[in-house]
């Protein structure tokens, strides 16, 4: 019979690395998850102001950003658009690269991920559509 003793070690040391940045990886996809909720809701927070003050373009953005503090938003992430139809629509994209921890994953996509939310809805003031 043969001494094995060492064998175990050796293989741990190979297959360590990779179950460690498989971990990370589930943990990387689970900080998107749990990102997507505040933009969201930022998102749809925006919407709700946009559809009584449609022109206040400053005013929106504002209360997107106090709306949310998990991804630290800047006022460069949000978008406000009119569609072209129907015409008494708001839309509002909110967005938030999202930095990687696990390493091999992060150079393969460039070391963010966006995460992003549109949300369309209707004006009800007689105000017009802004588009910022």
């Amino acid at each position: 019979m043969k001494d094995d003793r060492g064998a175990s070690t050796l293989e741990l040391a190979f297959v360590a690395p990779l179950l460690f940045i498989v971990a990370l990886g589930i943990v990387d996809m689970g900080r998107a998850l749990a990102t997507t909720v505040p933009v969201s809701e930022a998102a749809q927070e925006g919407l709700t102001y946009a559809a009584y003050e449609p022109t206040e373009t400053d005013e929106i953005i504002a209360r997107i950003l106090f709306s949310t503090t998990d991804p630290d938003l800047k006022p460069e992430n949000i978008t406000i658009s009119c569609p072209s139809a129907p015409a008494d629509h708001v839309a509002i994209t909110v967005e938030y690269d999202l930095e990687l921890m696990t390493p091999f994953v992060a150079d393969m996509l460039g070391g963010t991920v966006r995460v992003s939310k549109t949300v369309i809805g209707e004006i009800f003031s007689e105000d017009p559509c802004t588009a910022s």
